[in-house]
């Protein structure tokens, strides 16, 4: 349920639409509160508010057409502004990187500023002209729409700033690389939180059982959530092993095999058991970011590549995006492997995942950047520099073998696209210094 909830908060902060939403509705609900209290106060009588005090009805009326009118105008830029920075994004960081222009609060924030503030004008305004007698009635409700219009001019300030802010290509790396790191986080356990439980082994060698029964998707798309906990509950409950054959990010075809039950129940249909299984699995359309490092990985990956296109040509943002992913790296290399069997408190397996290893991260992270920076000499020096602050921290043997067979493709990738021979001993030097800190 936790991480179902989680998963819910993640698609709603996605979402371009709620906080508008929220803050147009808070400012309903402030415009009658306000009119009520009005109505209930005499402002006239209270010390130190007489400067609030509206002269008549008509003033006040017109005071709030001019603050609605303008801004849903700015309303209106702000949204052109937000469409273009998204445009942008799309053309020169990759598709993948408009969902984070989306999540950013600033943005949302700022349009629901400028709606919430059109709305409550129209509300009071409504206010005012089902009221009779003088303007001296709604004079809290009026102040509040010039405060709330003067929060509105701060926040388009800090708008264009933001948006200024968003598009450069540092903390848009910065920006994935702490979604990255909040990943890590959560999917890949410390020592000290590591439930002794749950271990790691090679599903070749587990003795799962002969009876076994396939799950399919029945949907195609993106595996964006594996609810484990409840697969483990559900697999005790019925005395009985779930091996899955997916893991988040994995892109299932609508046939696809998404787990195996070994030893089911006999008193259940297949359907049912089916159900059960799909109800932990969340299938979207696109990946996301929580339990799936790769995606930020990729994001990172993507923007490199974009900036070694012979039509971009530029290395430094290629220096930023290899920095981060070797950042990130480092914690998987840090942390204890992910464990892929999950016993109950009898020590029973009942829950088998498919995890990713070292080797799978390194080359998500790698692959495309060797594919079209090659050749380039400046890109492979910076890349063979981060190896080699990484092979500091390279202390199992499994990721150390991952590790050389990275050095072999970049070593045999140089040697065939590097022309200058200054150029490949340099890197030939490096790669040599990079194998001796990982012995």
């Amino acid at each position: 349920m936790k991480q179902q909830l989680l998963h819910l908060s993640e698609r709603l902060r996605a979402s371009f639409w709620l906080v508008p939403a929220v803050m147009m509705a808070s400012a309903i609900l402030l415009a009658h509160g306000l009119l009520s209290l009005d109505q209930m106060l005499d402002i006239k009588h209270l010390p130190g508010f007489r400067w609030l005090e509206l002269r008549d009805r008509e003033s006040a009326r017109a005071l709030l057409s001019t603050i609605a009118g303008s801004t849903i105008t700015v309303a209106g830029t702000v949204f052109s502004i937000t469409t273009v920075a998204l445009t942008l994004a799309a053309n020169q960081f990759g598709p993948h990187l408009v969902r984070n222009f989306i999540r950013d609060r600033g943005t949302q924030i700022s349009l629901g500023i400028f709606l919430s503030t059109f709305v409550y004008a129209l509300m009071v305004m409504r206010g005012i002209q089902a009221g009779k007698g003088s303007g001296e009635n709604q004079s809290l409700a009026v102040s509040m729409a010039i405060l709330l219009a003067l929060i509105a001019i701060a926040y388009l300030i800090y708008f264009i700033h933001n948006v200024a802010q968003s598009i450069q290509v540092d903390n848009i790396t910065f920006n994935i690389n702490r979604e990255f790191r909040q990943a890590l986080a959560q999917i890949y356990p410390t020592e000290e939180s590591r439930d002794p439980r749950n271990t790691r082994s090679d599903p070749r060698d587990l003795n799962l059982g002969d009876n076994c029964l396939h799950v399919p998707t029945q949907q195609g798309g993106y595996v964006q959530l594996i609810d484990r906990e409840k697969l483990l509950r559900w697999a005790e409950r019925n005395n009985c092993c779930v091996k899955l054959e997916c893991h988040p990010g994995t892109y299932l075809n609508h046939w696809s095999c998404m787990a195996r039950i070994f030893e089911p129940p006999r008193e259940k249909d297949t359907e049912e058991i089916a159900a059960a299984i799909r109800g932990a699995i969340t299938i979207g359309s696109q990946p996301t970011a929580e339990q799936d490092i790769i995606f930020s990985i990729r994001q990172l990956a993507q923007i490199a590549v974009r900036a070694l296109s012979p039509g971009v040509n530029d290395p430094f943002t290629a220096y930023s995006c290899i920095d981060r992913l070797i950042d990130g790296i480092g914690v998987v290399l840090q942390r204890p492997p992910l464990p892929n069997c999950f016993h109950d408190d009898n020590q029973r397996l009942r829950l088998v995942t498919t995890e990713l290893d070292f080797a799978d991260v390194l080359a998500a992270a790698l692959d495309e950047i060797r594919e079209y920076g090659r050749q380039s000499a400046v890109v492979m020096h910076h890349l063979l520099d981060a190896l080699y602050e990484l092979a500091e921290i390279c202390n199992r043997e499994a990721d150390k073998r991952a590790f050389k067979h990275c050095l072999e493709r970049l070593a045999e990738d140089c040697e065939n696209q590097i022309d200058d021979k200054f150029d490949i001993a340099a890197i030939t030097r490096k790669i040599a210094e990079v194998r001796n800190r990982l012995s």
